[in-house]
Parts: C-alpha cells; sequence; structure tokens
C-alpha cells in the first residue's frame, strides 16, 4: 500500500465510440481535488474519434500518467474492464465510464473511505441521474435501484452482502476496490457484467462502504449498455414478462458461478456461502415454478412462507410475479 495518508488510485476507463461524451468526462478526472496515480485505458476497437481524443488529453500533461491500450477485437464491457483492472498498478482500483462526469471531490473521498479503514474491500456510491446533455432528471441512482428504506439501514450496518446478493445495487460507475481484490475476482465469469461480479465477491470477503451522496453524474442516452431511467408501471409489467423459466435458470447459473469462485477463496464471511447456496435454489425453484403453468400456487406459498422471496428476491412482487405472469 502507498505511504501516504490516501492509497495511489488507479483509474480504469473502458471506451468504445465515446466521442460524443468522452471529453467531458477526462476534463473531470482532471479537475478531481486528489488526482488519480494514473489513467489506464483500454478502447475496444473504436471506429469514431475516441483514440485521437484520448491521445491529445494524454499529451496534454493532465497531472497523472495515462496509458491506452487498443484491443485487437472487440470484447465487450466486462471483457475490456477485465483487462483494464489487471493493467492497474494502484493500490485502489476506481471504475471509469466513458460517459459520465464526477464531481470534483470523488477521488479525495474515496481515498479517504479507504485510508480510514485498511481492511475495507469496496466503495460505491449514489449518483446524480442526468440526460444526454447532462441536465439532472430530478432522481438519483439509488432511487432508481430501489436502494432505500431497509436496505440502506442493512448497508449501513455491515450486511452488504445479504443486500447485493438479493439485487445488485453497485454500479459500476460509482465503484473502487481495493487492488488487493483483483485475486478474488478475476477472471471475471463470462456470465456476468463486471460490476455485480465484483460487487458480490468482494461483498462476501471484505467490508463495504457506501456513500449516501452522489459523487457522479450518471448519464443516461441511447448508445449505453446499462441504464439507470425509471421505468413505468407498464414498462416493469413487460420486463417481469419476459422473466420466464429459462430467464430464471440463467440467473442461477450466475450465482452458481460466483458460488463455484467462492468456495475456494479464502476470508470468506462466515453463512456468505450457504447464503449463495440458498439463492442459488431459490432461483432453480422459481425457474421450476414458470414451467409449471397450472400449478405454480404450492411452491410458491412455500418460497413465501420461508421469507425466501424477502431474502433472495423482490418480496411480495416477485411472489405475485410467479403466481400470475
Amino acid at each position: 500500500m502507498s505511504t501516504s495518508l490516501h492509497p495511489v488510485i488507479s483509474v480504469a476507463l473502458c471506451t468504445y465510440n465515446g466521442g460524443a461524451f468522452l471529453p467531458e468526462q477526462l476534463r473531470s478526472l482532471a479537475e478531481q481535488t486528489v488526482l488519480p496515480g494514473e489513467l489506464v485505458v483500454f478502447d475496444d476497437g473504436s471506429t469514431d474519434q475516441t483514440i485521437e481524443i484520448l491521445r491529445r488529453f494524454a499529451g496534454g500533461n493532465p497531472g497523472f500518467e495515462v496509458r491506452i491500450e487498443v484491443n485487437d477485437s472487440r470484447l465487450g464491457p466486462a471483457a475490456n474492464f477485465e483487462r483494464a483492472i489487471r493493467a492497474c498498478r494502484g493500490d485502489v482500483i476506481a471504475l471509469c465510464d466513458q460517459d459520465d462526469q464526477w464531481m470534483p471531490e470523488k477521488l479525495a473521498t474515496i481515498g479517504g473511505e479507504f485510508a480510514g479503514n485498511p481492511e475495507l474491500g469496496l466503495v460505491f456510491s449514489d449518483a446524480e441521474i442526468c440526460d444526454d446533455g447532462g441536465r439532472s432528471l430530478g432522481y438519483r441512482l439509488w432511487q432508481s435501484v430501489g436502494l432505500v428504506g431497509n436496505l440502506r439501514r442493512k448497508l449501513d450496518r455491515g450486511r452488504a452482502f445479504e443486500v447485493i446478493l438479493r439485487q445488485n445495487v453497485v454500479t459500476g460507475a460509482t465503484t473502487a476496490f481495493a487492488a488487493r481484490m483483483r485475486e478474488l475476482v478475476l477472471p471475471i465469469d463470462p456470465l456476468w457484467m463486471h460490476d455485480g461480479w465484483i460487487a458480490l465477491l468482494t461483498a462476501a470477503v471484505a467490508p463495504v462502504s457506501a456513500i449516501g451522496r452522489p459523487l457522479v453524474r450518471y448519464r443516461q442516452h441511447a448508445g449505453q449498455s446499462i441504464g439507470a431511467l425509471r421505468r413505468s408501471l407498464y414498462q416493469q409489467y413487460l420486463n417481469a414478462k419476459k422473466m420466464d423459466g429459462p430467464w430464471f435458470g440463467k440467473q442461477a447459473d450466475l450465482y452458481e458461478a460466483a458460488l463455484r469462485r467462492l468456495s475456494g477463496a479464502s476470508g470468506v464471511r462466515p453463512g456468505a456461502i450457504e447464503l449463495l447456496g440458498q439463492k442459488v435454489r431459490h432461483f432453480r425453484r422459481r425457474s421450476a415454478i414458470h414451467r409449471r403453468g397450472a400449478t405454480r400456487i404450492l411452491p410458491s406459498l412455500v418460497e413465501f412462507v420461508t421469507l425466501r422471496y424477502r431474502r433472495f428476491s423482490l418480496g411480495w412482487k416477485s411472489f405475485a410475479q410467479d403466481l400470475f405472469l
């Protein structure tokens, strides 16, 4: 670890045809009150002006080293972030999307969290949701993902693994994790997106800090892979309709992959393996429920009275989904 008060932070930025918004993000990195130790960029084969923008930024002496690599072929976001994470040399790795803007105090705040708790594994924050022009949409990321009320209180009580196991509330654009976690989280399982995988595994072995104020302006636009736009009730209904037996089977496969990784890891929190196994079995049961047709009532009731919908899905909403959709 760094011998200074704050750890050295590497920023892992992955790009692909990001020229429209990338200059604003790069400017926000250069305007941090505490600069990163390095910016590590892996480009996934951009065909627009992205590489030119990056090289111009690197040549403008931003106050930190900028390393740029271009992939020989398209890898996709998760595999591209895996390459960037491997290349980082700092004590802490902050994940960075190409189309957002960071608040000036983001890295100072993250560094302070890790400096205050050497055992900390991961930090993530809330974010201000903005449109493609950078204008606030009037709500925050945690509201969008449902990180409110009891879930937020659980986080504050140190029960991050239970919260993240129930539903992924950690968005990569707001996330930084200790570089010592790299051995656990890499390689990233191909079934997963990088942020959910890193958050779940890290929370199983180390403390997690959730910062309740926005440190990122999280831009919503047509070209992004994953967003946080609010859905109407009808949109939620249409999305739930797509979650059939095979869909829940694939979700069970995801968590089974995480279970395999943690089963061979050291320092796993007591009970984490058992909880993860219960999550897998719950999703296998939900997959079977959606394949049963008219015989859904009894197995759904069993999951309800045993509180598994509450612990591993979205409570009564998931119960109703399995009964009626």
